[in-house]
This record gives C-alpha cells, sequence and structure tokens, in this order.
C-alpha cells in the first residue's frame, strides 16, 4: 500500500474516533438535560398540585362547615353529606384533575387519656392477651401515666427505671407519643417484639386509642372490636350493624346515621353499656388526593369540632423545675393544652383561646397571624375549626399486587 494511502486510512481512523467520543459526549449531555428537565417538571408538578389539594381541603372543610351549621352543629358521618364535596359544591374539580376524598374519624377511637385501668384491662383482653397479662400491661400504663398511683408491677416502678442502663422516670401525664411505649415496662414486651418491632397487639392497640382526650366515643363510626371490648355482645353489634344498612338505603327524611344515642339505646336495649359513646365527632383527619397524569399530591388535617378536646402538655424537667411533683403521691396538676384556635368562632363552634397548630407546643406571639399562604390574617376571620395537626405527602403508598392479583406461574413444558 502506497503511503498516500496509508495517510489517508489514518485520517479516517482519527474522524472515526473524534465522531465516536463526541456521540458519547452528546449523549451524556442529553442525559443529563433529560433527567434535570424531569426534575424540574415534577417539582413544577408538585407545587401546582399541592396549590390544588389545599384548595380540595379547603373545599370539603368549607361543605363540612355548611352542613354543620344545618344540622344543630353536629358532625355525625360522611354520609351526612359531605362525603362527595363537589358533588355538594355543586361544580367538578378543574379539567385534568383527579381527586379523591378520605374522611378518618378520630373519636372513632377511645380517648387513650380519659381510660381508667379497668377499661384498659377490657379493651387489652378483648385484643387477645390473656386476663394476667392484661392487667400488668394495663397496671404498667397507669403507673405510667397517672400521678398517683403505684404500679404493682416491679419492672413498672420508678426503682425499675432509675437502674435501667438509660435512666428515666416515668412521665406521670398521658402519653404524648405511641413511641413513649418502648419505655414503659412490662408493656414493651408486649407492644414490641425482641427485634424491637411492633408486634400485632401495637397494631390493634393504636387502632382503637387516640392520644387525644376528648368527649364520648363516635358510635356512628367506631369499630365492632371496640363495642365488643366495652362490654357490646355479638348480638347488639350486629344489630347496630344491620340497622345501619337500612339507613343508608335512605328512606326519604331519614338520615343514614344515629343522630342521638337514644335511638341505639332503643334498639339493642336500656341495659347495654352505652356510657361511653356519642352520637357525633369530636375530630376529623380530612384528606385531598389530587393526581394528574403520574404526579400526585395528599394534603392531611385534623380538624377540630367540638371544644373538649385537649392534647398532654410535655412535663417540665425536674431537675430545672422543683415544683415538678413525679412522686406516686403527687398532687401538683401537670399541664394540658386546650387545643383551640384565635380565630373568631362561630356560635357553638371552637372558642378563642391558646393558638397550637402543633399540639402541646406552645407557639410564639407571631403564630397565628398569618394563613398558609403567608397573608395576614383578618380579625374578622369568621373560620369555624381549628386545625390539630397538617401534613403533606405524595400521596398513599402504591400497594403491592394480592396473591391472587399476580399473574399465573407458566404452565410447565
Amino acid at each position: 500500500m502506497s503511503r498516500p494511502a496509508r495517510r489517508r486510512g489514518s485520517v479516517i481512523i482519527v474522524v472515526l474516533v473524534l465522531i465516536a467520543l463526541a456521540s458519547l459526549l452528546l449523549g451524556r449531555f442529553m442525559e443529563d438535560n433529560t433527567l434535570e428537565l424531569a426534575m424540574t417538571t415534577r417539582e413544577a408538578d408538585r407545587r401546582r398540585l399541592r396549590a390544588d389539594a389545599q384548595s380540595e381541603l379547603e373545599l370539603a372543610l368549607a361543605v363540612i362547615a355548611e352542613i354543620r351549621s344545618i344540622d344543630l352543629n353536629k358532625v355525625h358521618h360522611p354520609t351526612q353529606g359531605f362525603d362527595d364535596p363537589h358533588a355538594y359544591a355543586g361544580f367538578p374539580p378543574r379539567e385534568g384533575l383527579e381527586v379523591t376524598f378520605e374522611f378518618e374519624d378520630e373519636s372513632r377511637k377511645l380517648p387513650l387519656p380519659n381510660l381508667d385501668k379497668n377499661t384498659l384491662i377490657k379493651l387489652l383482653y378483648a385484643l387477645g392477651l390473656e386476663q394476667k397479662d392484661a392487667e400488668r400491661v394495663a397496671d404498667a400504663l397507669v403507673g405510667w401515666t397517672s400521678k398517683r398511683y403505684e404500679p404493682l408491677e416491679e419492672e413498672a416502678t420508678d426503682a425499675a427505671y432509675e437502674r435501667r442502663i438509660l435512666a428515666h422516670r416515668p412521665a406521670r401525664r398521658a402519653l404524648r407519643s405511641f413511641s413513649e411505649l418502648r419505655a414503659i415496662g412490662v408493656a414493651n414486651e408486649f407492644f414490641f417484639d425482641e427485634l424491637g418491632h411492633p408486634t400485632p397487639l401495637y397494631d390493634a392497640f393504636t387502632s382503637m386509642v387516640s392520644l387525644y382526650a376528648f368527649g364520648d366515643t363516635n358510635i356512628n363510626t367506631a369499630e365492632d372490636g371496640l363495642l365488643l371490648a366495652l362490654g357490646l355482645d355479638e348480638h347488639q353489634v350486629a344489630l347496630i350493624r344491620d340497622k345501619q344498612n337500612v339507613m343508608k338505603k335512605r328512606v326519604s327524611g331519614t338520615p343514614p346515621y344515629f343522630r342521638v344515642t337514644q335511638e341505639v339505646r332503643t334498639l339493642v336495649g336500656g341495659g347495654a353499656p352505652l356510657q361511653a359513646f356519642d352520637d357525633e365527632s369530636h375530630l376529623m383527619w380530612v384528606r385531598a388526593t389530587v393526581k394528574q397524569g403520574l404526579a400526585q399530591c395528599r394534603v392531611s388535617a385534623l380538624v377540630q369540632f367540638r371544644d373538649d378536646v385537649s392534647f398532654p402538655a410535655a412535663t417540665p424537667d425536674p431537675d430545672e423545675d422543683p415544683t415538678v411533683a413525679t412522686g406516686a403521691g403527687a398532687t401538683k396538676a401537670l399541664p394540658t393544652f386546650r387545643t383551640t384556635g384565635n380565630s373568631t368562632a362561630s356560635p357553638g363552634s371552637v372558642r378563642s383561646g391558646n393558638a397550637s397548630t402543633t399540639p402541646g407546643v406552645v407557639p410564639p406571639a407571631s403564630v397565628g397571624r398569618t394563613s398558609l399562604g403567608g397573608r395576614t390574617r383578618s380579625n374578622s376571620l369568621n373560620y369555624p375549626f381549628t386545625i390539630l395537626e397538617w401534613t403533606e405527602d405524595n400521596g398513599p403508598p402504591r400497594q403491592a399486587p394480592k396473591k391472587n392479583d399476580l399473574p399465573a406461574d407458566p404452565p410447565a413444558r
């Protein structure tokens, strides 16, 4: 091969190598830009959907407020008319937006701060513990929360807590978090396994009790297990459910829920143990989830309807405040925050008082003067409810397919 031919071949190889390098760089550049564009688009979608979700939640609260003002200032059940806020308001969501609402009555549970030892024993026994174990766990729980009760179980006494590797004292106030169960002697052995994972008892217990103190449990939304735990028999529970199913057919003029507990007492018999039940909701989780394409956003608010709701305050450090009582014979009352708001209240709604957007946390003086959008709040705003908790996320997690939904294995050949 002549020298000019070899030179031309070398030039072609160099050109091909440069083209290959340029292609790699261009591909990497396109990949980075695609990822950056996707992240920017996702952030824009998230901001837009967040505003949509907040608007939808406000719509749900407005509908609840109107229905409540019409129906004797009571919230009984979503079938009262607020289960579909858009249908009630008379207009659909904006085009392309998929909206779902969830209503979870927190007062369908038992208020844990109000439960005495005997009620705890009955509840734990109904959840599957042996009578003796239920008594031990209830004894430890009351010993942790009460100022005047001395536990019978050695592992739940003050001395036992002080002997631990990480020494501590009983809180002597109601639980502020279910995580506190890890620190309570005896109880932690039943609520958590050897690896520290929650047991089925923990899941069942936390689904039936609320950390908030309020009036009686709403019988319209109470679960069967709770009704049975408080002394109703299976026949009485079946009567209640059958009646609710009949009421859901909505005969004209008949509400699909119990408006007064006397209706339940007449149904199941005057001797039924209904002392712990009421006919209305005291506080409720309202959730609005919006979806557009693959993007979604969910906002959740725990809304207070009545002014009898409170949340236990944190106990001051006894080493810094010597006036705090910690012994079993202590008589000093521990504080409990009233979860009330500062906005002008409508008749029968929550009254003005200490503002606390986060239960148990005393806010600075500036808190409560601005709305969620950052605008200065008007003193004349007639906001009907207090929002006790507020959470935002990207919607409920996707559920794993059930075993029956999985594709069948291919036939063996």
